[in-house]
């Protein structure tokens, strides 16, 4: 068995970032990633005219951020034009967006006012605002429409258990990257950072030779065994097929969701209770994706952007099998794509979309437009239709992970997820990286590419104190 100085498990945009990094320094390094496809949450398919995005889709922001700082001089990244926006209500009718403006900024305010360092979440901060701020009284129902899309547009979850809600305090623990927050990829699809991590991008004939193993599902990794005579022991990676690897140091880099359902089992010795704490009290966030393809562009102008405000008494008109329907909160164009709407579905309602044929999925959005866009709009035919299924998805069971309540409340944070676990001699043995342990990029590509280099660059400065002992 070869011995490596550093196995990789995941291959997703943290994974890769940290291989490139080890490489260009020297180092033996190996990957092993459990999909057939290397990409993680980055998932560029074929669809319509061009590629579409599964998983994420932009790069946002400009400033501190990887991905623009490795995209931008490779002219790989396109600028939107402004929107084209229509707020629809469920019974077909417009709101103004002059109404539309008033109300959203008062909820955005409530949120810029509210204390980031109670632990309330920002869904009872939105809720509250809504009885007792007299913008939001004057019209309750409406109030409730936008409350309820800002909840889903935000992934503010904790509908069901507070705790599980996105925390005020997350809003300053996440630093936006200054610029422009939705480029895009000219229509090459987000996998195109990954062929410049991997410098396959723009001469494919100057790849660097990373090795990665595909259909390698890791079930342990035994990191605190004793073997005589060695200073920093050997971690051992056994997977699913029964192969056994070994490394001086692991960089794990699977997704919360992942270590909440299997951290008992993966880990020998198990992990520090601190780090089980954070795992626990994170939560994944769970959006999907509905591409829909028409035969032609029906919507007035593009951009377009459809806010979709459920009413009570519209989402009667669904049974109860379609009321994931009634989570779909928005429409948007897709750049490069003339032909082709994207609709988010949100929480339950994805969950409960991700067990539907694709077939239901396609009835269910056609069901939607009859009742909600015909009445304006001159809908053209569905022509096809794809979906993502993330919180089904073994390999990563969510989208991405966030604070929640239960984490100001019980501790717990991203740096300490992001904390190796190290042998006696203080040589990190284990490693973590991915997006939920970036300090104050998660949620976000760039931050799991940041993470990635960071993993890296802390592995690389420990085998130089090695050499010199």
């Amino acid at each position: 068995m070869r011995i490596m100085d550093v196995i990789v498990i995941g291959c997703g945009a943290a994974g890769v970032s940290a291989m490139r990094k080890l490489h260009d320094a020297g180092l033996q390094v190996l990957g092993l990633e459990a999909a057939d496809r290397i990409g993680g949450r980055v998932c560029t398919v074929a669809f319509g005219d061009r590629a579409i995005d599964i998983g994420a889709a932009w790069c946002h922001g400009e400033k501190d951020n990887k991905v623009f700082e490795l995209a931008n001089p490779l002219d790989l990244l396109g600028r939107p034009e402004p929107d084209n926006k229509w707020y629809v209500l469920s019974n077909g009718e417009l709101v103004s967006a002059e109404k539309a403006d008033t109300i959203l900024a008062v909820i955005d305010d409530e949120v810029a006012k509210a204390d980031k360092y109670s632990t309330q979440s920002i869904s009872e901060c939105v809720r509250n605002a809504e009885q007792t701020n007299a913008t939001l009284k004057k019209d309750p129902k409406l109030s409730r429409s936008f409350v309820e899309w800002f909840e889903r547009n935000s992934h503010l979850g904790g509908q069901d258990d507070e705790k599980t809600g996105k925390s005020l305090r997350g809003l300053i623990e996440f630093w936006n990257s200054d610029g422009e927050f939705m480029l895009n990829w000219k229509g090459r699809g987000y996998k195109t950072i990954l062929d410049v991590l991997m410098n396959k991008y723009p001469d494919p004939s100057k790849e660097v030779p990373l090795q990665i193993l595909l259909n390698k599902e890791v079930e342990n990794i035994r990191w605190g065994s004793n073997q005589r005579g060695l200073d920093n022991p050997l971690v051992q990676v056994t997977c699913k097929d029964g192969s056994l690897y070994a490394a001086k140091s692991v960089i794990v880099t699977v997704s919360v969701g992942v270590l909440k359902e299997r951290h008992a089992q993966l880990f020998n010795p198990p992990l520090p209770a601190e780090k089980v704490n954070t795992i626990r009290n994170l939560q994944m966030c769970v959006l999907d994706k509905i591409y829909i393809e028409f035969e032609n562009t029906w919507w007035p102008k593009t951009p377009a952007n459809f806010t979709i405000l459920w009413q009570e008494e519209d989402k009667a008109k669904f049974t109860p099998e379609e009321k994931w329907i009634t989570e779909i909160y928005g429409l948007l164009s897709v750049d490069y794509q003339p032909n082709v709407l994207l609709a988010w579905v949100y929480g339950k309602g994805a969950e409960m979309m991700e067990r539907v044929t694709l077939e239901g999925v396609q009835a269910g959005v056609q069901k939607l437009i009859d009742v909600v866009l015909k009445k304006q709009f001159d809908v053209a035919p569905i022509k096809k239709i794809i979906r993502s299924q993330w919180a089904s998805n073994p390999l990563t069971r969510g989208a991405y992970a966030h604070r929640t309540v239960a984490l100001e409340q019980n501790g717990g944070s991203a740096t300490t997820l992001s904390e190796p676990l190290y042998h006696s001699s203080r040589f990190p043995l284990v490693c973590f990286a991915g997006e939920a342990t970036s300090h104050h990029q998660h949620t976000a590509v760039h931050g799991a590419v940041e993470s990635g280099f960071r993993e890296a660059e802390r592995l690389i400065e420990s085998f130089k104190r090695l050499e010199i002992k």
